[in-house]
């Protein structure tokens, strides 16, 4: 057999044989820490800024639908409202609405929501936890949009107008409330008495302080207590007015 014969045949075996790579099991922990390291700073690297609100993103496709935010255009109608939505998957959410489908129950109180999103804002409740803080009056309130529209009323604007008399309101919700007077509607029914009422607060007040021996206003100077919060104004005005 010739040399050049013995080498071609030793090459060729050598070159077949599987080339030796370390198992990942046997990598050192340490590469493979920093290996996870690298990944996660890359995941938490959000370099896409918003110039109108300085919030980032990871993405420059997500930059840019939050950037509709600042348009102000909502180009997503629903065709049974009219109410509009910057984006359509908001739009979508609220069509729930209309279909009188509330799937999503909560399981302290029963009470059920069309949209799970404010299924959890209202376990906030149950909670007992108040995290927003009024910044005027320091009151607190379970859910951020509760203490907005709170806010309204230091703000002095009364924007929604009854278009019957003219009155104004801070808010839309006690703008339809108040809108009931015109229909002489009483939907609100107490359930001891069964007098009815146009107004839920109305009512709320009737069963606190008819059916029960509830007195929460207390005179600050001779603890003496009233149901009523006009009581203890006109007790402060004939027993205290000197003091």
């Amino acid at each position: 057999m010739s040399s050049v014969y013995v080498f071609l045949l030793t090459y060729t075996f050598h070159s077949a044989e599987p080339q030796q790579t370390e198992p990942v099991g046997n990598r050192s922990s340490g590469s493979a820490s920093d290996e996870l390291q690298l990944n996660s700073r890359q995941r938490r690297a959000k370099s896409y800024k918003c110039q109108q609100c300085n919030k980032s993103f990871l993405f420059p496709s997500h930059l840019k639908i939050h950037q509709l935010v600042h348009t102000g255009i909502r180009a997503h109608k629903c065709t049974t409202c009219s109410k509009s939505f910057i984006y359509k998957t908001h739009l979508n959410r609220h069509q729930i609405v209309h279909t009188g489908i509330k799937a999503h129950q909560c399981p302290k109180c029963s009470k059920s929501f069309g949209e799970k999103g404010n299924l959890k804002k209202h376990q906030l409740i149950h909670t007992g936890i108040r995290a927003h803080k009024c910044t005027k009056c320091s009151k607190l309130f379970a859910q951020k949009g509760t203490l907005k529209l709170h806010q309204l009323i230091h703000s002095g604007i009364r924007a929604h107008k009854c278009t019957t008399c003219s009155k104004s309101f801070n808010r839309p919700d006690t703008l339809r409330e108040h809108q009931l007077v015109h229909t002489g509607i009483r939907a609100y029914q107490c359930t001891t008495c069964s007098k009815s009422f146009g107004h839920k607060g109305v009512l709320a007040k009737h069963q606190r302080f008819v059916h029960s021996d509830s007195k929460p206003f207390q005179c600050s100077i001779c603890e003496k207590t009233f149901k009523w919060k006009e009581g203890l104004k006109g007790h402060l005005q004939t027993q205290h007015q000197q003091q």
